[in-house]
């Protein structure tokens, strides 16, 4: 089957092409097996085989039910199963496919072979004919295993009409309708894979649009919305477990003036290498560093003090005002403020609460000369 490359996968998650695929087979998968006990009874009704072999027709029904009842006992898989997992359920569902389709073949062949007449001929043809329709357009997933069941299910009926002599019409129309349905299942292939093929794009299309109302397209760091977004979760869950959370408030200082000086691609250049600088020095996963607009940018520390929070952001101050930026034909030192503010549930119900505080912090360290950090005030 046609694959798709997915990072997922590579994880050992199994992507969700393959998840459809399960989902797609498992639902089509218990539509036919009633089928195959309603037809068997019948043939057996048309072709005597109720009245001369009754045990041995009674027992392949019995394992018709039983593969029945397994058709619906099997069930799905969670979407954060191993792809492993999930090919090993679909490699289950089409043996049991499989042994269905065989089972069927051997068991009408049987009958025509012990009771040729023409009804149970009509039956077993029409019932032939119709699982082979039927698994064409239900189960293209698979070429070469949907392959093997049109033979399971048809060429067995077909040879019992050659073995027991049925009209050349009745055989020459079954070897048509066996090419027709060989096109269509193939027809069906190549539409299923298609189908496939734009959920994929349609997903990937999502995810990039996801990602980029979350991103922000210069810097490519959190944007705005995703940060305050993670803002108000974090601090939801520091409330309930009792634990810390420091905010830091960045601005590059005297910004304006490299737009000025240098043009605004050399600003975009200056933004880029801060964010990168910034990323750098907040890596962790307890960490989210955003753009917050401009030059402006945030940082979230969760299990941080204030006194931790302002030690880090003291220590990036001083790396970056040591950082010469290539601007032009010459180097720029740039400098940054930061303003730094420490959850506190008397305070801060909410996640603006503690952004404003930061952001009155780093109003401060502006006032002070800029180039400097300064912390709430408490109380």
């Amino acid at each position: 089957m046609h694959q798709m490359t997915n990072p997922d996968s590579a994880a050992g998650i199994a992507a969700p092409r393959l998840l459809q695929e399960l989902g797609e087979t498992l639902q089509r998968l218990r539509l036919g097996g009633p089928f195959y006990v309603l037809l068997w009874l019948l043939a057996g009704t048309a072709s005597g085989a109720w009245q001369h072999a009754r045990g041995l027709f009674l027992l392949v029904a019995l394992v018709f039910v039983l593969l029945t009842v397994v058709r619906f006992r099997i069930r799905g898989l969670p979407d954060g199963a191993s792809e492993a997992a999930v090919r090993a359920r679909l490699n289950g569902i089409w043996a049991l496919l499989l042994t269905n389709a065989a089972l069927w073949g051997v068991a009408i062949a049987w009958l025509l072979m012990t009771a040729p007449n023409e009804s149970a001929r009509t039956v077993a043809a029409i019932s032939s004919y119709a699982f082979a329709t039927a698994f064409a357009h239900n189960f293209p997933m698979r070429l070469r295993s949907a392959f093997l069941a049109l033979a399971l299910l048809y060429l067995s009926t077909l040879g019992a009409f050659v073995a027991t002599g049925a009209r050349f019409e009745l055989i020459a129309v079954g070897a048509l309708y066996l090419l027709y349905v060989s096109l269509t299942l193939r027809r069906s292939h190549a539409e299923y894979l298609q189908r496939l093929d734009l959920q994929d794009e349609l997903r990937r299309q999502r995810d990039l649009f996801e990602q980029q109302s979350r991103r922000d397209g210069l810097t490519g760091l959190a944007n705005r919305r995703r940060f305050s977004a993670m803002l108000d979760t974090w601090l939801s869950e520091v409330s309930e477990e009792g634990s810390r959370m420091a905010l830091l408030i960045l601005d590059l200082d005297h910004f304006k003036t490299i737009n000025d000086r240098y043009g605004h691609a050399a600003g975009d250049a200056c933004l880029r290498t801060f964010a990168e600088q910034l990323q750098q020095a907040f890596p962790a996963q307890t960490e989210l560093v955003a753009r917050l607009g401009g030059e402006e940018f945030g940082v979230l520390l969760r299990d941080a003090s204030l006194d931790e929070a302002i030690r880090r952001a003291e220590a990036f101050r001083r790396r970056f005002a040591e950082h010469a930026l290539p601007l032009g034909d010459g180097i720029f030192h740039s400098s940054v403020s930061i303003g730094v503010a420490e959850f506190d549930p008397r305070r801060d119900a909410r996640g603006d609460t503690l952004y404003h505080s930061a952001d009155a912090a780093l109003y401060r360290a502006k006032a002070a000369g800029r180039n400097a950090v300064r912390a709430a005030e408490q109380g």
